[in-house]
């Protein structure tokens, strides 16, 4: 058995640019010579079969109690984890997700209101304890983040709750990341998508290959 891999996640609300920015991080640990079967990219909620039905549901515009949306999502977490997160990392894969356990106290506890420590037992069973390495968030500016939806595709649930609940989930993940420094590193989401990856690469690449 070989190490441990590594677990980084790309973070922030949507229309911030992460499936570029992970599309772009693939892409440089590819050129520096990272085999493709080493790098798993993956998302939440997603990357199980079981938990892309998960995904499906929590798309369509159903009315929905915001805790029970929370065990839906801690549901599909779960399988995630555990059947396909920590079986990569045990075979010392990189595994990169777009979203993780900080989307679900950025839109549920900011967003929604529910409650940070109920939040923190409950995704700790979920998540089997397990945390990202380090998590890339892109900030950006809600307003300039729904104009970009808006030109790319139709909002889903989500997308449509609105600019107030959107500024709600940007002040969360920004608490996030004060409380978590070292492993939370902030972007700035408003350059060109090739400057967001750059910045990020930094951070990447001194976790996978130790240079600073």
């Amino acid at each position: 058995m070989g190490r441990w891999g590594k677990f980084i996640t790309v973070e922030g609300i949507d229309g911030s640019g992460k499936s570029s920015l992970i599309e772009g991080l693939k892409e440089r640990l590819l050129q520096k010579g990272v085999k493709p079967e080493r790098i798993v990219i993956t998302r939440e909620p997603g990357g199980t079969d079981f938990a892309e039905e998960i995904r499906k549901i929590l798309s369509k515009p159903i009315p929905r109690e915001p805790l029970a949306e929370v065990f839906a999502l801690l549901s599909s977490r779960y399988d995630h984890t555990k059947r396909k997160i920590i079986p990569a990392l045990r075979e010392g894969k990189i595994v990169i997700s777009d979203r993780y356990s900080d989307s679900t106290f950025a839109y549920q506890v900011f967003g929604k209101g529910l409650e940070y420590y109920l939040i923190t037992r409950l995704n700790k069973i979920a998540s089997m304890k397990l945390k990202p390495d380090l998590t890339i968030l892109i900030d950006i500016d809600p307003k300039i983040a729904l104009e970009r939806l808006k030109k790319t595709k139709d909002f889903d649930y989500y997308e449509k709750l609105g600019l107030e609940f959107f500024e709600r989930v940007r002040y969360g993940y920004l608490a996030l990341a004060r409380r978590a420094q070292k492993r939370i590193k902030v972007i700035n989401g408003n350059q060109s998508v090739e400057g967001v990856i750059n910045e990020a690469w930094k951070y990447v690449e001194g976790l996978i290959f130790g240079e600073k």
